[in-house]
């Protein structure tokens, strides 16, 4: 049951987040934090290449993707409300509540894979955006190495 449930939130978060790259992506990155402070985010793999949300447009695709204020702040809305619905179930079940989930989805192999933190991810001196900043960089840098084996995609 509570499994279930979970699973269902997350599909929920990793569906919004599809749709909004309009099923184009080939990776999606979740950044879901919950300590006092609830913080969403998402960013997109296409074409071997890392996107925030907010730049989708440069992608070179024949596609025009809905990036406006309106568009980013209703998938936050979402995400940030199924971050409150998981933090609701798993104190209802007495689970623990992670502090930090990264997701990470590959639509067209439909693989998914999450890792979970359950203590503080924060400091005085770092703050969630910064660590959201720095898987950001950190997948950036990750995509970067496995290109310098193979020649760029075009």
């Amino acid at each position: 049951m509570f499994e279930d449930e979970f699973s269902e939130l997350q599909v929920d978060m990793v569906d919004i987040c599809n749709e909004y790259s309009k099923g184009l992506a080939d990776k999606i990155f979740i950044y879901a934090a919950n300590e006092g402070l609830i913080l969403a985010q998402h960013f997109y793999c296409i074409k071997s290449n890392l996107y925030k949300c907010s730049k989708l447009n440069n992608v070179g695709l024949q596609t025009e993707f809905d990036v406006s204020k309106d568009c980013q702040g209703q998938v936050l809305d979402i995400l940030n409300e199924d971050i409150q619905k998981i933090q609701s179930l798993c104190e209802k079940c007495n689970q623990p509540v992670p502090k930090l989930m990264k997701l990470v989805y590959e639509p067209k192999t439909k693989k998914f894979n999450a890792e979970y933190k359950y203590e503080s991810q924060t400091t005085e001196d770092v703050s969630v955006f910064d660590n959201y900043d720095a898987w950001f960089e950190e997948e950036k840098a990750r995509l970067a190495d496995k290109g310098t084996d193979t020649p760029p995609a075009l």
